[in-house]
């Protein structure tokens, strides 16, 4: 379960909340107002998302890469469609 805690009562006691994530496993929140700004995680759920080498970040880039592809994707299969429709 996530909880939510308020910026304020995190700066009133933050080893108590360090201490929940990190030996009751609990992931938080952190909001300043209504807008949640940051997320404690316990170090080894940390360790598994980001320490693996295997893991890639995708860069802008990649990601334009990954838009093209699916833009002519779909403009083959309308080709293929239109085609298939009219023999």
């Amino acid at each position: 379960m996530q909880n939510t805690i308020n910026m304020l009562d995190f700066r009133k006691s933050p080893g108590e909340v360090i201490n929940e994530v990190f030996y009751n496993k609990k992931k938080i929140i952190l909001e300043r107002g209504k807008k949640q700004m940051a997320g404690l995680i316990p170090i080894e759920l940390f360790k598994k998302l980001f320490s693996d080498d295997n893991v890639e970040i995708y860069s802008k880039e990649r990601i334009e890469e990954f838009e093209k592809v699916d833009r002519m994707s779909k403009q083959v299969s309308a080709k293929l469609k239109k085609n298939l429709q009219n023999p």
